[in-house]
């Protein structure tokens, strides 16, 4: 095999794909929380007192991560992602606007997040497909509640190496929120959280 041969293949083997472990990258997507759960499909009188009639969600979403591959097919990530704001809209009749006077607020929410990712090679390719799982907080922020809630947080994908220190992935992951029930469900909930990315890390 001539020198030329062995540096072509060196260059696509396994062992220089992933020959550095840690990582930091940016994600780009659609994200969305899960404030219309909130919205009775039933108008009843006594269910619009209490919970929202509309919402307005769903959006781009960004984020930070970094990690650390122990193996080519185990991985430690911290993650951060931005949600879109959502709009919630309450009857004017409702104990909402009765207690807050107004008929609508503004959510931000936010998550950081610790996850073990687990991958395996497709077959004949350096991709990987991943699963991952791990502790999130998940912030919720606006004029009537600013506060962090522990939550669990999953994910699946893939990712590729395009050199042996840009990796590119598309994945999606899910997080759970918390809610209450109690007359005015919107005070304290917490919503659940999903999203669809795109990230680009640079390894070393």
């Amino acid at each position: 095999m001539s020198v030329q041969a062995e540096l072509k293949k060196d260059l696509v083997s396994p062992s220089d794909k992933f020959q550095y472990p840690f990582y930091v990258g940016i994600t780009g997507g659609y994200g969305t929380t899960t404030w219309n759960q909130l919205v009775s499909r039933n108008f009843t009188a006594a269910m619009v007192l209490s919970t929202p009639i509309g919402v307005e969600e769903g959006g781009a979403a960004w984020g930070l991560f970094a990690g650390y591959e122990f193996i080519p097919t185990f991985a430690v990530e911290a993650s951060y992602l931005r949600y879109p704001s959502a709009k919630i809209v309450f009857s004017p009749m409702s104990i909402f606007a009765f207690d807050m006077g107004s008929t609508q607020f503004s959510s931000k929410t936010e998550m950081l997040a610790l996850s073990g990712k687990f991958m395996v090679l497709v077959p004949y390719t350096t991709i990987r497909a991943y699963s991952s799982a791990g502790a999130a907080g998940i912030h919720r922020n606006d004029f009537v509640n600013n506060t962090w809630t522990p939550s669990a947080v999953f994910g699946v994908g893939f990712n590729y190496n395009l050199t042996p220190r840009v990796m590119l992935e598309i994945g999606a992951d899910y997080a759970t929120g918390s809610g209450q029930s109690e007359l005015d469900p919107a005070e304290d909930y917490i919503p659940f959280t999903y999203a669809v990315f795109g990230r680009i890390a640079y390894r070393f």
